[in-house]
């Protein structure tokens, strides 16, 4: 069974956490018993090294030693980890020790001389101004014991150390929790949308407050396809309605005409199958403009390149439309620097001639249409402007949808089967270009082309 991605967060977060407090806590114990080590060695180097300037003091000169001061030593001694023996230069010991006093010191030797506590023997010799005056023969132990007061200061870092780890792992799990449902919410949110989305459902658009910028974007991004999907359903129905209408007008005129000619109502006359001559032209045309949509999509890795003259192929383009631009008194004007680009010289001025078919179609009389070209690095950009009626930023997303129409053909005196510009982008994205779409209501469009020189 798979997991949530709060679970995972979860998981991912606390283990994370826990790695991570177990391995400081365990450096802090290591460095602090190193540290602790290290103090005590230099304790006990530094008690040794008092102890030798003490024993130095009690030297009284020729030979004579101090009694009071090396019996204060033994004293001092008795209650620490050290034994001390001392002789002169002869090898004589000297010490004021008494032979109880000696066998217990001697006692407290070997009792405390267990396996795992070795004691070490040190040799100093002592000195006056330079001069020897004996020898001092240290033995303590070699692992240093801690006193009362060490040992409760540990076993306070230690509790210190432990509960601080507690708590941070106590702490890591509310953050932990805390973090993975931020995270987890909104994400959920937009599969659940996804998930109503697949099944066809509506889905409204819903507030979203989220701080995390690429959560908003999905939920952003979401929405807009939410809606996008939405109107693209209700431009499905649009379509299925305005294609069932340009087949059925014709078909309709058709069998009206045929069966009163059968009938033997109407006359059968040269412009009666003139006219309908015109319904199965206007058929055969609906159906190549689908083909050609098909061909476009289904074979945008099959074309013919070759190196195609930009302005030869644009000045023939206009002059196929000339006839139609002077009918309604269209300033056709184009400007192109003499290049040449890889490209399907067919699907290309299929491309043209598309876009200036609904360029004139769609300019009021006395209007204007532009066509540039330039080059911009390995690029060509041409663009085709117009001053016709515009398209509203609502529709633009759309009018590359196949039969799409700006305007429905059987409520418009601009018959057509949106499928024209549908075309011209599927060729376009066949030579890895791209094509856009800038209009204002009544100000006029323009389509920009992006076509690579070289494919």
């Amino acid at each position: 069974m798979k997991k949530t991605l709060f679970s995972h967060l979860f998981i991912y977060i606390m283990t994370g956490s826990i790695v991570v407090i177990g391995l400081f806590s365990f450096l802090t114990f290591q460095i602090t018993g190193e540290r602790f080590d290290d103090y005590l060695s230099d304790r006990s180097l530094a008690e040794r090294e008092e102890l030798v300037e003490r024993i130095e003091t009690a030297y009284l000169g020729e030979g004579n030693w101090d009694d009071e001061i090396l019996s204060g030593i033994n004293q001092n001694v008795r209650h620490s980890h050290i034994i001390v023996r001392i002789e002169d230069n002869e090898g004589n010991e000297i010490t004021s020790q008494s032979g109880s006093m000696r066998q217990h010191m001697r006692g407290m030797q070997m009792g405390e001389m267990t396996p795992g506590n070795d004691w070490l023997e040190e040799e100093v010799a002592l000195e006056i101004e330079g001069e020897r005056i004996g020898t001092a023969f240290l033995t303590y132990p070699g692992v240093q014991n801690y006193t009362a007061e060490e040992e409760g200061f540990l076993r306070d870092l230690t509790f210190l150390i432990i509960s601080m780890g507690l708590f941070s792992i106590a702490l890591a799990v509310v953050v932990a929790y805390l973090i993975s449902r931020r995270l987890s919410r909104p994400i959920k949110k937009t599969s659940q949308m996804t998930q109503e989305l697949a099944e066809g459902k509506p889905v409204d658009s819903v507030p979203f407050s989220e701080n995390i910028k690429e959560l908003s974007d999905l939920h952003e991004g979401m929405t807009v396809l939410a809606t996008q999907l939405a109107h693209q359903k209700l431009i499905r129905k649009q379509q299925a309605a305005d294609l069932a209408h340009e087949v059925r007008t014709p078909l309709t005129t058709l069998q009206g005409n045929i069966e009163a000619m059968i009938d033997g109502v109407w006359e059968v006359t040269p412009m009666r199958l003139d006219s309908l001559n015109h319904q199965v032209k206007r058929l055969t045309h609906l159906v190549e403009m689908i083909d050609q949509l098909e061909e476009a999509e289904g074979h945008q890795g099959e074309m013919t390149v070759e190196s195609v003259n930009i302005k030869e192929l644009l000045n023939t383009s206009i002059m196929a439309f000339e006839q139609l631009a002077d009918k309604k008194n269209l300033a056709v004007s184009l400007k192109c620097p003499p290049v040449s680009i890889e490209a399907d010289r067919e699907k290309l001025a299929q491309v043209i001639s598309n876009l200036l078919a609904n360029a004139i179609k769609f300019t009021p009389s006395g209007g204007a249409i532009s066509i540039e070209a330039e080059e911009q690095d390995d690029f060509l950009v041409i663009s085709v402007d117009d001053t016709g009626i515009g398209i509203s930023e609502e529709q633009q997303p759309f009018i590359f949808e196949r039969f799409y129409q700006v305007e429905p053909s059987r409520h418009s005196e601009r018959p057509g089967q949106g499928i024209g510009l549908a075309v011209v982008k599927s060729i376009i994205e066949a030579h890895q270009g791209k094509i856009e779409v800038k209009s204002k209501v009544g100000k006029g469009t323009t389509f920009i082309m992006r076509l690579p020189k070289q494919q």
